[in-house]
């Protein structure tokens, strides 16, 4: 027997792999997960059982007993007392998971298939369901997984490869995007009306579309590859909603849009969730309506909803994101949500598009419990809604009193910023120096601590591919009070890897917070906000 352990695709991709075996052999083939769950239905487990069920003078079968862990290969076979066999195969499947292809059950001896036949409709139903293989042909199911385990292999490192390349041209187009992006808002910011600010405009949107372009690239591998896994993070919905809208009302204003937001009462002050992914979601939808809105605006609100989960501490949010635009076809509703699908025909579709964002978000809104939904009519706007499963905290933290908020202006609270790249440190000097900040530019973490060595700092912007010593490694030695400043000064990763595996490793290192590029003006001053709200300023 094949002693390769090959790693397994997504589950789909893994049964079109093992199709064809199927159809050759008129064999059941099945993948099973520790402690034996199938990844997908398994009529031959289902027609094996049926069959105990309808002979049970033969005796119960050790097949059909709860099995943990996952049997290795080389362990004696067990015996069907209806003459059953199968065959057992380890698999690695991709998110890590040990598992098994279970080619069978079938029957070895066609007499012993015979003999049950005429009991019952059910157990005649159950026997054309499992075959009878001859010794030769028994022989061509080892020589399919040795084919398979090779390809699966190949296809693991190969699917390795791209995942390793797809992070590092994130990493190498968010970096001058970072720049780009940064310098326009700068300008923006001091271009009155005209012809100019005509012009930085346009550059803007265009580099926005290239972001949004890149985001739903990598979130979309992530999610064809299976790993899609949602954080389970306690937040304060209000607050994070709050940021977005005001950014939202911003982007309308800009457009000539009206833009209304209203969050329940009764949504709780504080969940536990993924609230990077929800704000995706909500800030896609309403992007959508920005974009294919030209007169009105839009109308977003909040509110609970019944839940049908047995959990105690189940919250369900519902989301509503209302427009005045140009509304959907109704032989289209269902079909934007395809990837790659677009809302018009290519040649005369008059807003720019790649067809991923809303495909992304209804997995998302899947993977919380939800589903997203669109009701429009043409010319006359369009309603998504969507629900989120989440959980109430067992234990809700204090929020910051009245007095201890942070204060619109930055107060001159001392922020150094370790960044090796020049542009970037000049956009972040001028939106923090902006806002009544003192910044301060090291091009290195050997730099940072040298700083935080010499006098007093009240938060660190933390680049994290930096050359020599990483910014993961520093805000480790900062924890453990190797630099000279107190050991829980705000740190906030900055960093062009964007995906939520990134994001994980910058919090486990012991960041406070973690951004990835291109870098909004709003969101930065948002989380050094964040982030130094109810602290002493020690550089004061």
């Amino acid at each position: 027997m094949a002693r390769d352990v090959p790693s397994a695709e997504a589950p789909r991709s893994l049964k079109r792999l093992l199709d064809p075996l199927t159809g050759l052999l008129g064999v059941p083939v099945a993948v099973n997960t520790n402690p034996g769950a199938p990844v997908w239905p398994d009529p031959g487990a289902e027609a094996h059982a049926i069959l105990h069920r309808e002979f049970p003078e033969r005796g119960p079968c050790p097949w059909l007993a709860p099995r943990s862990p996952l049997a290795e290969t080389d362990e004696p076979k067990s015996v069907c007392p209806l003459g059953l066999s199968a065959e057992r195969f380890p698999l690695i499947l991709r998110d890590g998971r040990p598992g098994e292809l279970v080619v069978g059950p079938y029957f070895t001896n066609p007499a012993d298939r015979q003999a049950l036949f005429g009991r019952s409709r059910a157990a005649d139903a159950a026997l054309h369901v499992l075959p009878c293989l001859l010794p030769q042909r028994r022989g061509l199911i080892e020589l399919f997984y040795r084919e398979f385990a090779a390809f699966a292999g190949s296809a693991a490192r190969a699917g390795a490869a791209k995942e390793q390349f797809l992070a590092n041209m994130s990493h190498e187009l968010r970096t001058p995007l970072n720049g780009i992006m940064g310098m326009l808002s700068l300008l923006l910011q001091s271009e009155g009306d005209g012809r100019r600010r005509q012009f930085l405009e346009l550059a803007m949107n265009a580099s926005n579309q290239l972001l949004g372009v890149i985001n739903a690239l990598l979130d979309l591998n992530g999610i064809a590859s299976g790993r899609l896994v949602l954080a389970e993070e306690l937040f304060e919905p209000r607050r994070m909603l709050a940021e977005l809208f005001a950014m939202c009302a911003e982007d309308a204003a800009s457009r000539g849009l009206s833009f209304q937001a209203a969050v329940a009462d009764d949504v709780p002050v504080q969940l536990v969730g993924d609230p990077q992914r929800l704000r995706q979601v909500l800030l896609n939808l309403i992007h959508n309506g920005l974009k294919y809105t030209e007169r009105g605006g839009l109308d977003v609100a909040v509110t609970m909803a019944p839940t049908q989960s047995a959990r105690s501490d189940a919250a369900k949010l519902l989301f509503s994101v209302s427009d005045t635009g140009i509304g959907i076809a109704p032989d289209r509703q269902e079909a934007i949500f395809d990837h790659f699908a677009i809302g018009e025909p290519f040649l005369g579709k008059r807003y720019a598009q790649a067809g991923l964002g809303l495909g992304i978000a209804r997995d998302i809104v899947g993977k919380m419990g939800g589903r997203l939904r669109v009701e429009s009519e043409l010319g006359r706007g369009s309603t998504f809604t969507f629900t989120a499963e989440l959980r109430r905290p067992c234990v809700v933290s204090p929020a910051p009193a009245p007095n201890e908020a942070a204060q619109p202006t930055g107060g001159g609270a001392v922020i150094v910023h370790a960044e090796d790249d020049p542009v970037a440190q000049l956009l972040v000097r001028r939106i923090l120096e902006d806002r009544g900040y003192v910044p301060i530019s090291v091009d290195s973490c050997e730099g940072l601590f040298d700083l935080l060595a010499s006098r007093p700092v009240d938060m660190v912007l933390m680049d994290v591919a930096m050359p020599g010593l990483c910014g993961l490694e520093s805000t480790r030695r900062i924890r453990r009070g190797e630099s000279g400043a107190a050991a829980d000064i705000p740190i906030v990763g900055l960093s062009g890897s964007a995906t939520p595996e990134d994001r994980r490793q910058g919090l486990s290192a012991g960041m406070t917070d973690y951004i990835a590029k291109p870098v909004t003006r709003f969101e930065l001053l948002a989380v050094v906000q964040r982030a130094l709200a109810g602290r002493p300023l020690r550089a004061a």
